[in-house]
């Protein structure tokens, strides 16, 4: 099969190129006319049945642009003989003509006998301007040929001309300039014939031309098309944009379409457009070469085939058209070594190939693309050069390489599309055995679960009466948390049955108040720290016939989804009956649905919530399709009735109506029976018993709140818990001494990732840990609660002996760190005391020499400081602020008893945070500086002011002198946190100040002028 269809490709493309050839031979000049001698085409016995090339020696007049006039004047003795196709190739021995000038051309034809018939000629490159005279006629030019180079107007495009002779010789006369090219002359051959033989011939060049744009075109854009359906396979990309390159290097070459369409087009514009499609295709080719075979070349030896022509094609954008174009021929040549090297390449990887693979058959299809390539555009580079005389070569190899890639692309989509099915397949297999895994996985959990069920039910049946209300508490959690287990697997169960279609009903007479009362009574646990109320409020004689496991599985789901979304107020279910249908409605007072969802939360794993981060909560997301699915088997429908954001929702389904007879209404009244549950109201969720150390839990599950309280009342620790994050946020303000949070990641509105997030705003990494629990272990999942401030992470479900080792081991952390920042802290206090006391007491000392009252005075000032100090706890980190200033009101009056009238010092205090905490000599060190630095060291009167007031959300202290300043090498020391040498005060406050979340310190100071340091303290919360 694979043989006959690569035969009938094979005599297709046959076909094809025989077609090509039949249209395209008119254009092939005959190798039997004759040539042109001494400027003379004899062409009266030559019959004209075609074209004739204008081929041979033509009267050549180098350096004269000559008109037909100046050759009626007499014969001319400076002529030469060019021929003609020919290329300015410089001087040589046997004459030749220089690459760029100017020269005129002379032709005489001699025709047959006198005829009416009308004459045409072809002209395909002339460089790179030319005028065309007929007969003395002026027919046609392109650019403007002069003898100057700033005159010159270049042009190069194809052009036809027809006329009518009234005389057996015909005169044709071509100036020809150059002064941009780097070779010059008439470059093709020059056909002539009769009127409808050149228009034939000029249709076929157009037509092929045409054809060629329009195939690459199109093929340019399919392949395109399908990169944009799959980006991740560049080689379309790349094989796109090869071939829009080439669309447009022919757009601008042989018949030069675009530039006879739109004449207009500026030489240097249209050059450089067609140097850029040629070197911009070399360098996508080789990428789309190199993606279609990874191994054809290493990234360095691309790099070193691509930069050379990278640069060229940035110089042809930057430079004129003349300059870049000199060396134009020394990259091209470069470029064709590189890819001598990837053919060699290919020879040989299809040699290491194995014989009959898809690789190897590939390799094949590429070899003979890139061939045919080479041929496309080895047989234009020639035919430009007139080395062949048609570039029929071209357009076949043009084709092949087209239709060569493309099977190789359809080989590799097929390929891909069968590997496809076959992992379909299989995907469709494993997940078939995946659900039949989850079903009987499902199922054998059930029987040790129902045995849970079972004996928690015999346990709290208590019969000899031994159990205390605690142990019933407990027993009842464990039966809850148990049938939610329970109601879980149902619902995997039954999602694999839905899929599968298996799904059994089993319908009876269903009395729903009773199964409303053990839903409620089943999920109270769920309420546990929550201000809700669960409100049966069905009628007692709604019944309806369904399968009662179901409807305890629909109702169950559709009130732990609104428990879950509501925080406070009630969630009630309410009854009535219409038109044969029972309506069961569940309403909340919870945060409702946005409208945009509303048709979607009964789908598939949709969530009503999808603006939560990826580690947020966001629960399983079967159940209310599980609970649409069932409705639907039974004869219902469910649909959301009404939510509004913030204020609440209801859902509501119907039931075919049953009216049970006497018996089944007897026997399920006999049969109804729920057993007595010791009430959650009076459980303790906060245990404040004086212990040394609080921790506060944040989680959502009741179960593990309550689990987790169980463990830590047995360490003596306070416990303070939250079932939310903005709970959280309202304990720990209310319980500021909390040394440790327990964090529960995945919870509804705000996650823990979040509140972790929140918390570090205010609290660092030592002054609060973090103890993430989370059910998620991956390295991704512990990074990003490392990210988010955790100190650490405990795995759910926690052994409670593991859980205390990390609890104590960050609380031992955080004391051990306490302790050290108040041992240094302390430390540098006392630094502080000498300096300021060995300043004080050196101004007493000089006034016992002078002034014995003043001395006494001063004594007894200072008596009071060193009182206050003797009397200070070096533990406490922080002072009121009223001890404070009296320390700098001493300080003041010791300096003014000294200095007398040299300084006047002001102070505003503002009398709201007289009593407020600050960190012990904070300010009293900036004063000292700002009078002994900031005012002594200057001539005349000094000012200092100190400002004290209290802002929003802090204090703001302000200390003003209009001293000398602090030069700016010194500024930049301070402002950094840098000890000078000598000087411990600011370094020392800074340092202390850092330690306080929200306390900022600014210096300023300007030479002359003065300076002003503003600190910033956060008011307690």
């Amino acid at each position: 099969m694979q043989f006959r269809t690569f035969i009938i490709i094979c005599v297709l493309f046959a076909l094809s190129v025989l077609i090509l050839l039949g249209a395209y031979y008119p254009t092939i000049p005959r190798q039997d006319s004759p040539h042109a001698k001494q400027g003379v085409l004899d062409l009266s016995n030559w019959k004209l049945h075609s074209t004739v090339p204008l081929d041979g020696e033509w009267e050549f007049y180098e350096g004269k642009l000559l008109e037909p006039a100046d050759f009626h004047q007499g014969t001319r003795t400076d002529v030469s003989y060019f021929p003609v196709p020919g290329v300015w190739n410089g001087k040589n021995q046997t004459g030749g003509m220089t690459k760029k000038g100017y020269g005129t051309y002379r032709l005489r034809v001699i025709v047959p006998s006198y005829t009416d018939d009308i004459f045409g000629i072809k002209l395909r490159s002339i460089r790179m301007s030319h005028r065309l005279y007929i007969n003395g006629k002026l027919d046609g030019e392109s650019g403007r040929p002069t003898t100057e180079h700033e005159e010159h107007v270049p042009g190069n495009t194809p052009a036809t001309a027809f006329f009518h002779t009234d005389s057996r010789e015909i005169e044709i006369v071509i100036q020809v300039a150059n002064y941009e090219f780097a070779t010059g002359g008439i470059i093709n051959s020059i056909e002539f014939g009769h009127s409808w033989d050149i228009a034939k011939l000029n249709a076929i060049q157009l037509g092929s031309d045409l054809a060629t744009i329009c195939i690459l075109g199109m093929f340019g854009t399919y392949h395109l098309s399908l990169y944009s359906l799959r980006r991740k396979e560049k080689a379309y990309l790349y094989s796109g944009l090869y071939l829009l390159c080439l669309v447009v290097m022919q757009l601008l070459y042989g018949e030069k379409i675009l530039l006879r369409t739109f004449p207009t087009i500026p030489f240097d514009l249209a050059y450089k457009l067609l140097d850029l499609s040629e070197f911009l295709s070399l360098v996508v080719g080789t990428l789309f070469f190199s993606s279609i075979i990874p191994r054809l070349l290493t990234t360095r030896t691309k790099i070193v085939i691509l930069a050379p022509i990278v640069c060229y094609t940035f110089a042809i954008v930057v430079l004129p058209y003349s300059v870049y174009n000199a060396v134009k021929d020394l990259f091209f040549l470069y470029n064709e070594i590189g890819y001598l090297y990837m053919f060699v390449r290919m020879m040989y990887l299809y040699r290491q190939s194995e014989r009959g693979s898809s690789d190897r058959k590939e390799l094949l299809l590429f070899i003979g693309g890139f061939i045919s390539l080479m041929i496309f555009l080895i047989d234009g580079i020639l035919y430009a050069g007139n080395m062949v005389s048609s570039d029929v070569a071209g357009k076949i190899g043009v084709m092949c390489f087209i239709i060569c890639m493309n099977i190789l692309l359809a080989q590799r989509f097929t390929q891909a599309y069968e590997k496809t099915e076959i992992l379909s397949h299989q995907l469709s297999v494993t997940n078939q055995l995946k659900d039949e895994f989850l079903k009987h996985t499902s199922h054998e959990i059930k029987t040790p679960l129902h045995g849970i069920l079972n004996m928690t039910s015999y346990l709290l049946d208590d019969e000899e009466r031994n159990l205390s209300t605690k142990q019933k508490q407990n027993l009842w959690l464990i039966k809850d948390t148990s049938m939610k287990l329970s109601m879980l697997i149902h619902d995997l169960i039954d999602v694999t049955r839905l899929k599968h279609g298996d799904l059994r009903l089993y319908p009876t007479a269903v009395g729903v108040k009773v199964v409303v009362q053990i839903i409620i009574e089943m999920l109270q646990f769920e309420l546990f720290g929550k201000s809700v109320q669960l409100e049966n409020q069905v009628g007692s004689d709604v019944w309806v016939l369904v399968d009662e496991n179901r409807l305890r599985q629909i109702l169950y789901n559709l009130v732990h989804n609104a428990i879950k979304h509501t925080e406070a107020g009630t969630i009630k279910v309410t009854s009535r009956i219409s038109e044969g249908h029972v309506y069961l409605s569940v309403e909340d007072t919870g945060k409702g649905i946005p409208r945009e969802k509303h048709t979607k939360i009964f789908e598939y794993f949709e969530q009503a919530n999808q603006s939560l981060p990826e580690d947020g909560y966001t629960g399983m997301g079967v159940g209310l399709y599980i609970s649409r699915k069932l409705v639907e088997k039974m004869g219902g429908e469910i649909r959301l009735e009404w939510s509004e954001v913030g204020q609440g929702t209801r859902m509501t389904f119907t039931l075919p109506y049953e009216e049970p007879t006497p018996i089944v209404r007897e026997t399920a009244t006999s049969a109804t029976f729920i057993q007595s549950r010791v009430v959650y109201d009076d459980l303790q969720l906060d245990i404040l018993d004086q212990h040394e150390h609080t921790i506060l839990i944040v989680d959502d599950e009741a179960s593990n709140i309550h689990t987790l309280l169980n463990i830590l009342k047995r360490y003596r620790y306070n416990v303070v818990t939250a079932i939310s994050a903005k709970e959280a946020l309202y304990k720990i303000k209310q319980h500021p001494n909390v040394d440790l949070v327990l964090l529960d990641v995945m919870m509804p509105e705000t996650s823990g990732i979040e509140l972790c997030q929140k918390l570090r705003d205010h609290y660092s990494i030592l002054d609060l840990p973090i103890l993430f629990a989370t059910v998620k272990d991956t390295p991704q999942d512990i990074t990003l609660g490392f990210r988010a401030g955790a100190n650490d992470y405990v795995t759910k479900p926690f052994d409670a002996e593991t859980l205390i080792a990390r609890i104590q081991t960050l609380i031992a952390m955080k004391t051990s760190i306490q302790e050290a920042i108040r041992t240094e802290h302390a430390f540098l206090q006392a630094q502080i005391k000498p300096h300021f006391l060995y300043n004080a007491l050196s101004s007493v000392i000089s006034f016992c020499y002078t002034d014995g009252e003043k001395a006494a005075h001063l004594l007894a000032i200072l008596s009071q400081y060193l009182r206050y100090i003797l009397e200070m706890d070096r533990t406490q980190l922080v002072v009121p602020l009223y001890r404070e200033l009296e320390l700098i009101h001493v300080y003041v009056e010791i300096e003014k008893a000294r200095f007398g009238e040299r300084f006047d010092f002001d102070w505003y205090v503002d009398d709201r945070v007289q009593h407020l905490g600050i960190p012990s000599l904070c300010i009293q060190p900036f004063v000292e500086n700002a009078i002994r630095h900031g005012l002594f060291e200057k001539d005349g009167h000094g000012q200092v002011t100190l400002s004290i007031q209290q802002e929003e959300h802090s204090v703001r202290v302000v200390i003003e002198d209009d001293g000398v300043g602090i030069p700016a090498d010194q500024l930049y020391q301070i402002s950094t946190g840098e000890r000078q040498a000598g000087s411990i005060g600011i370094a020392n406050i800074r340092k202390r100040l850092d330690s306080i979340v929200g306390a900022t310190l600014t210096i300023s100071s300007e030479m002359g002028r003065g300076t002003t340091v503003t600190m910033h303290l956060p008011l307690p919360t």
